[in-house]
């Protein structure tokens, strides 16, 4: 197995245990969701380590994916990357449609973004940052699984 190939399926075995726990946490949440800022106030101790897993994992996945994956796939098919903005990448695979557009991406790590910084004393604006990150779980594991789907194609 060549370098590039080993490096991506490493890649995509992480972003897999991400989207796992995604998935199982999302399944789980549903009861609670959608979040105001009441029900947020009054969640168990159980609910709150549910709803940490999934924005946890939410935040890795898209992490693993801007950071390496992109990157990585790219690499894999001798495109020239080296020295280019994140922006260039992302347009690129959108010209490869591996993502349908970059402000889908661009909305996910702004969400990602306002995730970090909330403060969990602020049920008003967290409430409002799980009901974000909850309705784009489906978003993320799109642009997940076309990337798999590209790379086994290949």
């Amino acid at each position: 197995m060549n370098i590039r190939r080993s490096k991506i399926e490493k890649i995509l075995g992480e972003c897999d245990k991400h989207l796992t726990r995604i998935q199982s946490a999302g399944k789980k949440m549903k009861s609670i969701m959608p979040m105001d800022s009441n029900r947020f106030e009054n969640l168990s101790e159980t609910e709150v380590q549910i709803i940490d897993q999934f924005i946890f994992r939410f935040m890795k996945l898209q992490d693993s994916m801007g950071e390496k994956l992109f990157r990585a796939l790219l690499i894999f098919l001798d495109e020239n990357i080296e020295q280019k903005p994140f922006i260039d990448i992302l347009n690129r695979l959108e010209k490869l449609e591996i993502i349908d557009d970059v402000e889908s991406w661009k909305r996910l790590r702004d969400i990602r973004n306002e995730l970090s910084h909330q403060y969990e004393d602020d049920s008003e604006d967290m409430s409002i940052a799980i009901n974000k990150v909850y309705q784009e779980k489906e978003t993320i594991e799109t642009i997940y699984n076309r990337i798999v789907h590209y790379y086994e194609s290949l």
